[in-house]
């Protein structure tokens, strides 16, 4: 009986946790259709969220500003987490560093939780990473800290 509860309750568990989406998930298919077609990946990520998807004109401004980035930048070499945070149960925001062969982008995810999935509620990217080193960099000297 004890062994019968115990499987039951492990499955419930597993269930549980494996049945809901996570950011990490939601972000790593993003990025592996972002790999042969950004467009693809962008009407999947907003897709997670039924507001944004029916933004048609928005999602497609979007689109269009990352195509002019990426031709500037050059090939598309991979990406790399570089920040999570989470606030509270409900929302999470995760900055990862995109890199192409010129110079890489940052893009910030902001992921909300609303009942039992994780969506996309806003996303950026830029690449004003440059300006926001410098800052890190006079920060880490007037405290004393090296940079790494």
């Amino acid at each position: 009986m004890k062994k019968t509860i115990l499987l039951l309750s492990l499955t419930l568990i597993a269930s549980i946790t494996f049945g809901q989406n996570s950011t990490n998930e939601l972000t790593e298919k993003f990025f592996k259709k972002y790999e042969t077609n950004t467009d693809e990946a962008f009407d999947y990520i907003f897709g997670t969220n039924k507001w944004m998807g029916e933004n048609k004109d928005g999602t497609e401004k979007v689109k269009f500003q990352l195509r002019e980035y990426a031709n500037l930048m050059g090939e598309y070499i991979g990406f790399e987490k570089l920040y999570e945070k989470s606030v509270g149960e409900s929302l999470k925001v995760s900055v990862y560093l995109v890199k192409y062969d010129r110079q890489p982008l940052r893009f910030i995810f902001k992921y909300y939780k609303g009942r039992d999935k994780w969506k996309l509620f806003n996303l950026k990217f830029d690449e004003n990473i440059d300006e926001e080193l410098e800052e890190i960099m006079k920060y880490e000297y007037l405290v004393g800290n090296e940079v790494q």
